[in-house]
């Protein structure tokens, strides 16, 4: 969070460092609780916290595509004044996220795996967790005989096979 620049991280962490949870009643028969993971319930910086970690992992995804000339195969908009643009790759979007769902795109595989890699680099760095079970690989390609005759990509997390969505049922 240093590296970001977000303010008041001492304070973050001195909250963490030492919080604690009793459940109702708080008596001497309640076991006292201590945080080694994850935020604080109902807390008003764990909100924060949370978007802080999520918005990290859509720009390290946005930094690698851009980086490793990762491509989703359409051009969104061009900026002329952008030096960072080459002329055959305006600014494309290699991720969506809203709340805790992301979407990752790219136009093949070798882009996918690499940006899945990012992925699980940085749930492992920081705990979470992807929900394999409401993960899944949707192919998009509007050459429907090729799209049949190409068998999908084995894409998995954490040794974990992805289902596969039809795009009939997307």
């Amino acid at each position: 969070m240093t590296m970001f620049l977000i303010p008041d991280v001492d304070l973050l962490e001195q909250i963490y460092d030492s919080a604690t949870v009793r459940r109702a009643p708080n008596d001497a028969e309640s076991a006292t609780i201590t945080f080694d993971t994850g935020v604080a319930q109902g807390s008003i910086t764990s909100l924060q916290l949370f978007n802080i970690f999520i918005n990290t992992l859509l720009r390290m995804l946005t930094a690698t595509g851009q980086n490793q000339g990762i491509s989703h195969g359409l051009q969104v908009c061009k900026d002329q004044d952008d030096s960072s643009q080459d002329a055959d790759h305006s600014y494309q979007f290699k991720n969506i996220g809203f709340i805790d769902d992301i979407s990752i795109f790219a136009e093949t595989t070798e882009g996918v795996h690499t940006l899945l890699d990012v992925m699980q680099e940085f749930t492992t760095w920081c705990g979470m967790e992807i929900n394999v079970k409401k993960t899944f690989l949707l192919v998009i390609d509007k050459d429907c005989k090729r799209r049949e005759s190409m068998p999908a990509p084995d894409l998995r997390i954490n040794a974990e096979r992805l289902k596969i969505l039809d795009m009939n049922d997307a």
